[in-house]
């Protein structure tokens, strides 16, 4: 039998018919996905600690096992740490209701004595606020339950990642695609988040100098939302509300001139240099995946947008480039 080349048009049409139909599945299963894609986040930024124990002198095997026993144990209790604070967090939401609902008519009495009625446009309602920050709060509480499982996926994980990825160099065989684009995500993974770590550990050490309130929940969401682009404005919006409804405007004034400075340091200085080169793609095509693995996936996808991106954006060319062949 001799190969036949499929035409260009009829490759992309059924490679969109492709990522449609794995779209729609991931959607479907979107729970279950975002378990797994998530753990694979986490193996991935803590795999960078097993490299620099081996190149410390410590074999692969000790290596593996000190990072999934400080992962596993440090997950542990750091999800403990979070169920805690989270729970102070549900009880304390009627206190800052109140401290809202004062801030809400201070603000409306200063503009209403200088001729502004800003009040009877935007009519904020300081219950319903407090209303969604409850649900939020126990659909985190809710997370928390799957992060036992997430931990044993990661300890996992972590065992069956390569010895020295980095090192990995393709030739040409669709495994060897396939090894090529785990590296790249997996740098790129590492680095985000040991970047993200020691950011969010710096912004961590500044919500305690203010005094602003469940720090380290706010810390977990800076590191979590380093994976993120323009992530760091959203992690910045509640330490920064309820900063200014435990503490009044000036801590919370402090607090975001200071983590403005630690973020603008991180991103053009500490990041550009552990990075290098930067991702390759346009600030348009993060957007777009941004929006579109937030429709597929969720909320959890924007955290996973920019490494399946990657990954997507490392595949195609090589399945559009391909052939179909009959023997």
């Amino acid at each position: 039998m001799t190969a036949t080349a499929l035409p260009s048009l009829h490759r992309n049409v059924l490679l969109a018919a492709g990522l449609v139909v794995i779209a729609a599945g991931m959607h479907a299963a979107a729970a279950t996905v975002n378990l797994v894609l998530v753990s694979l986040l986490l193996a991935f930024s803590a795999a960078p600690l097993t490299v620099m124990l081996q190149r410390r002198g410590l074999k692969h095997g000790t290596a593996v096992l000190l990072t999934v026993v400080g992962t596993v144990v440090g997950g542990f209790v750091l999800l403990s740490t979070l169920t805690v604070a989270l729970q102070g967090m549900q009880e304390k939401l009627p206190a800052y209701q109140t401290a809202l609902t004062q801030l809400l008519s201070g603000v409306d009495a200063t503009l209403t004595a200088r001729g502004i009625n800003v009040h009877a446009m935007l009519k904020p309602d300081p219950e319903r606020i407090m209303a969604i920050a409850q649900v939020v709060v126990r659909g985190a509480l809710q997370a928390l339950g799957y992060g036992l499982f997430a931990l044993i996926l990661v300890a996992l994980i972590l065992v069956e990642l390569p010895a020295r990825p980095d090192d990995y160099l393709p030739t040409g065989t669709a495994r060897d695609q396939f090894e090529a684009v785990g590296a790249r995500v997996r740098q790129f993974v590492g680095l985000t988040g040991l970047i993200g770590a020691g950011q969010a550990a710096v912004n961590l050490v500044i919500m305690l100098a203010v005094g602003t309130d469940f720090a380290l929940v706010w810390g977990v969401c800076f590191f979590l939302l380093s994976f993120v682009p323009f992530g760091f404005a959203i992690g910045m919006i509640p330490p920064l509300v309820v900063t200014l409804l435990g503490h009044g405007v000036s801590r919370a004034v402090i607090l975001v001139v200071v983590l403005l400075v630690a973020n603008v340091i991180s991103d053009n200085v500490i990041k550009p240099k552990m990075m290098g080169e930067g991702l390759g793609l346009s600030p348009l095509v993060i957007v777009l995946s941004l929006m579109l693995w937030s429709l597929i996936l969720g909320p959890v996808g924007a955290l996973l947008a920019v490494p399946l991106t990657i990954a997507i954006t490392m595949v195609v060319p090589g399945l559009s480039g391909g052939t179909t062949a009959a023997e």
